[in-house]
């Protein structure tokens, strides 16, 4: 039987889900992210990867929650794929993650980007950040299967 916080990070990474199909289509080459920020079991920030250049869903995220109030420090970050690795047309991530002090980071798939795939997640582990993978993965598959084929 799943125990509570199994049970709370598939209802999280569910919605981040959710946020993630919403912008299939305006992400260019990037896949199609969603990410919430969760503090004391209460989702305080909700981001989506944007066109090329514009954002990732991770720092949309943590930019949503600053810009509402709240601190991201010790907070749970939900995102359907591995926080990027790399400073490409956006800063990395994983990198910000650590900056902004996260206490977990919970993933549904690892980026198959050749640049990233578990560097994201070395970063973040690297700096005592708890991850978490394979959230609701078959789901986070499904729908990124027209990125994944890419």
């Amino acid at each position: 039987m799943a125990s509570h916080s199994d049970q709370s990070d598939i209802q999280f990474m569910k919605m981040a889900i959710e946020l993630g199909k919403q912008v299939q289509g305006y992400t260019g080459d990037n896949p199609y992210v969603g990410a919430i920020v969760v503090k004391d079991g209460i989702v305080i920030g909700k981001g989506q990867t944007l066109a090329p250049g514009k954002g990732h869903a991770e720092a949309l995220a943590t930019q949503d929650a600053e810009s509402n109030g709240f601190s991201v420090a010790d907070s749970t970050v939900y995102s359907t794929v591995e926080p990027c690795s790399f400073f490409g047309r956006t800063p990395s991530c994983a990198s910000m993650l650590v900056e902004k002090c996260v206490r977990r980071v919970v993933i549904g798939i690892r980026d198959p980007h050749p640049l990233v795939n578990g560097a994201g997640i070395q970063i973040l582990r690297s700096s005592n950040i708890e991850v978490t993978e394979g959230i609701c993965a078959a789901e986070v598959k499904e729908y990124l299967v027209p990125w994944l084929l890419r």
